[in-house]
């Protein structure tokens, strides 16, 4: 039984189209139209335009808009992607990664790890709306819409463990990468063993095996982060359809 929801109306589900089909939009333009400019602090090589789809938040932006048009179809009547976006689970994998991309950029804004908005000229301009839409709007926008379920199924608690298995595979993919290829990118600065140690130990020639340690620690801690929100992710389900459905028995003993 599908608890009452905003899911059932075909406004909501054109809402959620638009979010999604923007979105992947983004991603096709910034493949289509990249430029590359020199910054040697944020961008000191051009690694290419694919390399984007090398950043966590761009693949989990990606996955949040697969997510939404799912679901968008799923409330035209798609019995097949209602399999898809109507899957608790899956929701509250989508709205954590995307919801935790956005809080380490701008957690990362004061440190000066993220790139400045430059409004100067359009291609700046989009170029920074772009980054406010990945990290400041579909971040809180998953969130809101997480509050109102799509399915009065519950999600047992452990799963959230499986959140930590995803951003897992995505790091150790990406210290090899860096580590490995000879343009050593990478994706971000705390996959970096030279960034993390002249980080703990300024000045200090480093020492490879004690950075790592540092990283693997520091990837342990992100892991059970990554646990944590997911298991707050799903409270917020449960609590929302349990509420969901005492409303409904209520609604159904006063008829």
């Amino acid at each position: 039984m599908k608890v009452k929801s905003p899911y059932n109306s075909k406004l909501f589900g054109v809402l959620l189209l638009v979010f999604g089909v923007f979105g992947m939009l983004i991603i096709a333009h910034r493949l289509s139209y990249y430029v590359y400019e020199f910054d040697p602090q944020y961008s000191p090589v051009d690694y290419g335009k694919y390399n984007i789809l090398s950043y966590f938040t761009v693949q989990s932006n990606f996955f949040g808009y697969v997510y939404l048009i799912a679901s968008a179809l799923a409330v035209f009547g798609s019995k097949k992607a209602a399999k898809f976006a109507f899957s608790p689970f899956v929701g509250a994998l989508a709205a954590t990664y995307i919801f935790i991309a956005g809080l380490v950029y701008c957690c990362g804004i004061p440190l000066g790890f993220t790139p400045p908005s430059k409004w100067d000229t359009a291609a700046h301009a989009f170029s920074s709306f772009i980054q406010i839409y990945y990290h400041m709007i579909m971040p809180p926008f998953m969130i809101i819409l997480w509050f109102f379920p799509s399915t009065d199924r519950r999600i047992h608690m452990k799963k959230a463990w499986l959140a930590g298995i995803y951003p897992f595979a995505y790091s150790i993919f990406s210290i090899i990468r860096g580590v490995c290829f000879p343009m050593h990118c990478y994706a971000y600065p705390f996959y970096n063993p030279q960034f993390v140690w002249e980080t703990v130990f300024p000045g200090k020639d480093i020492n490879y095996f004690g950075a790592f340690a540092i990283i693997a620690a520091m990837l342990a801690l992100g892991i059970m982060f990554f646990v944590g929100i997911c298991a707050a992710v799903i409270a917020i389900h449960n609590k929302r359809t349990a509420a969901n459905a005492e409303q409904q028995k209520y609604t159904e003993d006063l008829i």
